[in-house]
Parts: C-alpha cells; sequence; structure tokens
C-alpha cells in the first residue's frame, strides 16, 4: 500500500476546507484518502438521521489560484491530463471535483462525467464548474442524489473494494491499529480517527490515514467503528491497554497499604479482565474525551472478500503441484 504522498500547505488548506464544510455544515463523514498525484483525495459518506448509510463520493479537491483564472460570468473551466480524467471515470465510485479559492474562503463543486468533459487534444480535456455549485447546505441533495446513483449491494462492494488496501496490511503480517479520540459529552459525534501500520520486525508506526475532524452524531464510537470496518474484527491493542486495565483494576479492587508500601487485592484479574468489552476506551481525560487504541483484524467478511478479490483479479490459478497419487498397493 502507497503511503499518503507529501502535499503541499495549499493543497493542505483546502483539504481542511472541505473537510470542515462537509462535517460540520452537511454532518456527513469525510475520510481523507492516501493519493498519488490524480487519485482520489478523500470519500464523503453520507449520513441520514445519524446512520451511516455507505453511500460514498469520491472527490479531488483542487486549491489556488490558478483554478480560477479561466471563467466567465456563470462558471469556471477546468483542465486536466487524460490520464487523469480516465482515472475518476473508471473509478468505482462517483467523482466529483471540488476547487477552494482559500482567498475567499469559498468551494465549488461539479460531478466528472462522460458527458460534463470535452477532449481538448489528445492529451488534455476540460470541464466546466458551475459558480452556482457551491459547496455547502444547499448542496446537499445533489450530491446525495450522486452518491445514490448505487445500489446498496453496489455500494457495499465498493466500499470493500477501497478498504482492500488496508486488509492487504494485515494479511501480510502487519499490525493495524485504530486511533480514535471521541468527545464523549458531545451530542455533535465530534472527534477524530486515524488508521496505522506497524512492521512486526522493526516495530516502527506509520500513519497511512488521518481523519483529525470527524463527527458522528448522536452516535458511540463503539458502534462507528463497527460500522466504518465491517470487514475487521476490532479489539483493545492488550499490550497497550494493560496498564491502564492495572490501574483500574487496583481503583476497583485495590487497597494500598501505607506500611508495606503496596497494593493488596481482592478481585480475580483475570475474570475482571475477561468482563471487559472488546471495544474500549484506554483513558477519558477530565470526562471529556474518551481515547482509543484498538487492532483490527480480518473476520469472515474481510477473509472472504480478498478471496473474492484475489479471484476476480488473477482467476483461478493452476495448480503449483501434482496431488498425491493414491496408493492402489494390496500389500
Amino acid at each position: 500500500m502507497k503511503l499518503p504522498k507529501a502535499i503541499s500547505q495549499t493543497e493542505r488548506i483546502g483539504v481542511n476546507m472541505v473537510n470542515e464544510i462537509i462535517t460540520r455544515d452537511l454532518g456527513w463523514i469525510f475520510r481523507e484518502q492516501p493519493t498519488d498525484d490524480y487519485g482520489i483525495d478523500a470519500q464523503i459518506e453520507i449520513v441520514d438521521e445519524n446512520l451511516v448509510t455507505g453511500k460514498l463520493i469520491a472527490v479531488q479537491i483542487k486549491t489556488g489560484e490558478s483554478y480560477f483564472t479561466s471563467s466567465n460570468e456563470q462558471e469556471f473551466t477546468f483542465r486536466g491530463k487524460i490520464e487523469h480524467l480516465n482515472y475518476w471515470s473508471n473509478h468505482s465510485l462517483p467523482v466529483v471535483l471540488i476547487l477552494c479559492d482559500p482567498n475567499e474562503n469559498i468551494c465549488y463543486w461539479t460531478q466528472v462525467s462522460e458527458g460534463s468533459v470535452e477532449k481538448t487534444s489528445i492529451n488534455y480535456w476540460k470541464t466546466p464548474v458551475p459558480k452556482r455549485n457551491i459547496l455547502g447546505t444547499k448542496a446537499s441533495e445533489s450530491l446525495r442524489r450522486i452518491a445514490e446513483n448505487k445500489t446498496v449491494y453496489e455500494q457495499r462492494l465498493n466500499s470493500l473494494g477501497l478498504d482492500r488496501a488496508w486488509m492487504k496490511e494485515i494479511e501480510a503480517g502487519n499490525k493495524l491499529i485504530l486511533e480514535s479520540e471521541e468527545w464523549v459529552n458531545k451530542s455533535s459525534g465530534r472527534g477524530s480517527i486515524s488508521l496505522k501500520v506497524i512492521d512486526p520486525w522493526t516495530e516502527i508506526e506509520k500513519i497511512i490515514v488521518d481523519w483529525p475532524i470527524a463527527f458522528f452524531p448522536m452516535q458511540s464510537y463503539e458502534d462507528v467503528f463497527v460500522k466504518l470496518f465491517p470487514w475487521a474484527d476490532i479489539s483493545v491493542d492488550d499490550e497497550f491497554y494493560e496498564e491502564y486495565d492495572e490501574q483500574e483494576f487496583l481503583l476497583d479492587y485495590g487497597v494500598w497499604d501505607k506500611e508495606d508500601g503496596k497494593y493488596y487485592t481482592f478481585g480475580d484479574w483475570d475474570e475482571w479482565k475477561n468482563s471487559l468489552p472488546k471495544i474500549r476506551p484506554f483513558k477519558v481525560v477530565s470526562g471529556e474525551v474518551a481515547a482509543y487504541r484498538l487492532v483490527l483484524n480480518l473476520n469472515d467478511i474481510g477473509k472472504a472478500f480478498l478471496k473474492l478479490d484475489s479471484y476476480l483479479r488473477k482467476g483461478i490459478e493452476p495448480l503449483t503441484e501434482k496431488p498425491d497419487e493414491p496408493d492402489i498397493s494390496i500389500f
């Protein structure tokens, strides 16, 4: 899996602008994605009545004055390379192009589709970006219709396909860590989520996905994690949690002896530990922010998807070894 490419300060401003509009104004989910020069910057997932729907839009974000130089009263003109268009046109999700103007603090959008683009040469193309298409609450219904072009079956399959690279990290023997903070007393469901890969040999942690601002209104993050990663068996990082669990155990079942200078416990550690939920925060800071560090492993859905994915990509591979011949000897 490719790690996220380094992006410029200007690009980062644009990504943050879109993130804030999607999460704050629309109350939807914004997931920044690892990308290359013409890939997808993020996914937007529609949220209906506080429920994650699985309806997704892929977005490419362009930021800066250079994207607004070609325009008339009605629209801006975006120009790109054919290889970018081919990538977007063949993407499993509908693709929306977003132009961000940091000076005016405004973003414009358009869907990239066969009917909206015009090839200008062998290597280049263009598409109009209407000035009336301002990213915000008034765009929600139009964006919703774009996301709903897929059936539930297609949405779920596409979602698994987009998460394939993360599943492959686990299959390759790496450790996939989900870290999150949840503002537990906020009805907005504000928090943050990141995914990290740990190489088992070097134990070096690398962030592969970072969503510094996330909103899941009126939902517990324990439920959100299961919905976001239906292909994963999610549990706490036992080694990381050990110190925090011991502290909690001593608070519940320990008595401090001043003379001996140690705790005496009156509960069964194993029984207490086994009674804890698989998904839980390791600490809650000031009763406000719950912090999680969880491990993702492949469940039956994830394993089955990777088998299906291998077949769809490679077909049925021939046997590399001859099967054992039957023993037909009588004696």
